[in-house]
């Protein structure tokens, strides 16, 4: 079967092809256990015992075989390409680029892996028995911990790390759709395990390449394009109100792909079923998960520049009425009831706001909070002026910008000046910050707490470090609910913070977790079970579900 580089291609497709399977099965379990995702009266058993973190042995939505049926098949294919490697029937260039791809999903299913289960088998080489796997004898058992040093040393040993190129037989069209979003974007996952592993300068870099990586998509380096992709930059197409696009756009519509790394696509005609119509749209009534009470207050919460109620994000954005009740929008933004077989839709497993707050967590803790805080609000242009000019798409225009606007010392570098007198413009001069994109304000921090205020300098010196990062800390996790809730990576970035926190000072990331899943029944008025689940999340052993083969 492996004969050519054709074949080849055919292996890496099927690959991303079963991944598809497992797109509710990975939303369900990293949405359902965090805070902004709750059970609907037509829930099974199965989906309530995850939402409250008491999952049994029995539950088919915890069975960690999928996972390894696919892990298994990107075994064979790995081996199958050493083979084509040695025996001539596949250049190094062509193996370097597939080995690679089908190599970053097999690290990126692990990951998934363990920050469900905690303790897993590593199985990296092909077998004749899938079942082999639940032989503890076969194959070592993991902790988190060592999990992620193994993930770290192979994908960084992958041949090829950067985004797929596009003159390679790849990168073509199947059923009708372009394959030049299908391909993990290995940086990405790399800058996730260094953020996991709490290696926060290596993150940084690597997240840092993707988020420049324009240069190399547009090498003219002066379109349109240039300037705005996965730059978090002001593109009217995705910009306030149209930031649901991003959702509602067809697959590889061209705004949207400014902001989409990484997606999938649902097609009616062909197997699997799109799985989020029947999980999310108020069909008939029959829908089983449905946005939290809190995930809806949150959004409610905020308010805009203009002094408007609410978030861009909210309302007919990721969620909206239905028949009297709230949906998640996001999935299902451009199904029709009135056509139940038109079930197109795409599954979103990595976009640039993703990108830029995980950027932003790294580089707080890496001692850049002013960066961090540029990202997740208004941008650095803004941020990085002293006497900012609100005239100006960037501000400044009258005034030499040369020595301001900008970031130094990479990874964190980034050059978003905007002036006239002398004319430049820098490729993040459209960056507009995570919230300034939606037209809300900074999440202000008071200064007089963490900067020495008397000192004459522009840049206050640090006065509380550790209060600086960890109140910044807690903005972007509040930011990731209302900019990423229910697309798959809730429960992953909650988590990943509580065990951060239970590292440096144990108890503070139980009661980080405590606090958090607490609420989410606490709005929808359930004390009783908020208390239950609290009580549960005491222990970090049950931060992780029970790994039982079925």
């Amino acid at each position: 079967m492996y004969q050519n580089v054709y074949d080849a291609d055919a292996a890496v497709t099927a690959i991303y092809g079963k991944l598809l399977t497992l797109a509710d099965k990975i939303v369900i379990l990293n949405e359902l256990q965090g805070d902004m995702l709750d059970v609907t009266p037509n829930s099974d058993s199965y989906l309530r015992q995850i939402n409250l973190h008491q999952a049994t042995t029995d539950n088919p939505y915890i069975n960690p075989r999928p996972f390894y049926e696919l892990i298994v098949d990107c075994n064979d294919v790995l081996y199958n390409f050493n083979q084509m490697l040695a025996n001539k029937r596949i250049s190094q260039a062509d193996y370097d680029i597939r080995y690679s791809t089908v190599g970053g999903i097999r690290s990126w299913l692990y990951l998934e892996l363990g920050i469900l289960y905690g303790n897993v088998p590593y199985v990296t080489s092909p077998m004749a028995n899938i079942d082999e796997v639940n032989n503890p004898n076969n194959y070592p058992w993991l902790s988190f911990d060592q999990l992620l040093d193994s993930l770290i040393q192979f994908t960084e040993s992958l041949p090829y790390k950067d985004l797929m190129p596009s003159d390679i037989s790849l990168n073509t069209s199947v059923n009708g759709y372009s394959t030049s979003k299908f391909f993990i974007p290995i940086r990405c996952l790399l800058g996730d395990l260094y953020l996991w592993k709490g290696e926060y300068t290596q993150a940084a870099t690597e997240y840092h390449i993707v988020m420049n990586y324009a240069d190399v998509l547009y090498p003219a380096m002066n379109s349109e394009q240039w300037y705005e992709t996965y730059k978090v930059a002001w593109t009217a197409n995705i910009n306030g109100a149209n930031w649901v696009n991003i959702f509602s756009q067809p697959y590889g519509e061209r705004y949207s792909n400014y902001e989409i790394i990484w997606d999938l696509p649902f097609d009616q005609n062909f197997a699997p079923t799109n799985p989020f119509i029947r999980l999310f749209d108020n069909i008939a009534g029959q829908y089983l998960l449905k946005p939290s009470a809190l995930s809806i207050q949150n959004w409610d919460n905020q308010t805009r520049t203009d002094h408007t109620p609410g978030d861009y994000r909210g309302l007919n954005a990721s969620w909206k009425w239905s028949a009297g009740v709230p949906i998640v929008n996001k999935f299902t933004a451009y199904f029709n009831p009135l056509q139940p077989f038109a079930t197109n839709g795409k599954w979103i497993l990595y976009r640039a706001a993703m990108l830029h707050l995980r950027y932003a967590e790294a580089a707080n803790r890496d001692h850049h909070q002013k960066l961090a805080y540029a990202m997740l609000n208004v941008g650095i242009g803004t941020e990085y002026d002293p006497a900012y000019d609100t005239t100006g798409v960037g501000g400044g225009q009258s005034r030499d910008v040369t020595n301001i606007q900008q970031s130094f010392g990479p990874p964190y570098d980034f050059d978003a000046r905007f002036g006239n007198y002398p004319f430049y413009r820098g490729a993040w001069h459209r960056n507009v910050g995570i919230r300034g994109r939606v037209s809300l304000p900074p999440d202000y921090i008071d200064s007089t707490k963490y900067y020495d205020m008397s000192s004459p300098e522009i840049d206050k010196p640090i006065i509380d470090e550790t209060g600086l990062t960890l109140t910044l800390e807690n903005d972007i996790v509040d930011e990731d609910a209302l900019e990423l809730a229910f697309e798959g990576n809730r429960w992953p970035d909650l988590l990943r913070i509580a065990l951060r926190r239970e590292k440096e000072q144990p108890g503070s990331g139980v009661a980080f977790l405590q606090s958090h899943i607490a609420a989410k029944f606490q709005a929808a008025g359930d004390a009783a079970d908020a208390a239950a689940v609290s009580a549960r999340l005491a222990d970090p052993k049950n931060w992780y579900l029970p790994f039982k083969w079925q």
